[in-house]
């Protein structure tokens, strides 16, 4: 799985080969495997299809993933739902990267698939496949840092991701304003 930096703090992934599955890790950490995660996402959260996901449908989408988290339904995202994302939903972002710009156990690139602009930061955990440079969605949401994640905590990070991605701040995030320039 391999995704190419454009404008930090946004990273996306180039066009994959054919027969190869590609990982894309959603703004609220849900690991998508196939050819063009970002548009399985991207369909996904965009509840009305009208090709715009707006803040209500970004955070709807984050919500609906935080309840998969949630294991035991109590409202928060304890130590062991945290450590069951790690391991079970999307271990690859805690193996590490070697500097390729690919995951371990893919086919290493003829050459580095890092745009240049990110070469001065690198990317770790999650960062790798997403839009955003964040390691770890899930502990990046606890705000108040209690290795709990709260709902309300989910939702507040949720709202901080769209603002982060909405680069142009007309309230709207296009796939097409998503995915890289290179």
């Amino acid at each position: 799985a391999t995704f190419v930096a454009v404008a930090s703090p946004v990273m996306a992934q180039p066009a994959a080969p054919a027969s190869e599955p590609r990982l894309f890790i959603s703004p609220a950490g849900e690991p998508f495997r196939s050819q063009d995660g970002l548009a399985e996402w991207f369909a996904g959260a965009d509840a009305n299809h009208d090709g715009a996901l707006t803040l209500p449908e970004f955070r709807d989408d984050a919500m609906r993933f935080f309840k998969v988290l949630d294991v035991d339904g109590n409202g928060s995202i304890d130590g062991p739902e945290n450590s069951r994302y790690e391991t079970k939903i999307a271990p690859e972002i805690t193996r590490p990267d070697f500097g390729l710009g690919v995951p371990m156990g893919g086919p290493p690139p003829k050459k580095p698939l890092i745009h240049k602009s990110a070469r001065k930061e690198p990317k770790v955990g999650a960062a790798r496949f997403s839009l955003l440079n964040e390691a770890q969605p899930v502990r990046g949401a606890d705000a108040d840092l209690n290795q709990r994640v709260s709902s309300e905590e989910w939702a507040k990070a949720a709202r901080r991701r769209f603002e982060i991605l909405d680069t142009d701040k007309d309230g709207k995030l296009t796939i097409d304003a998503l995915r890289p320039r290179l």
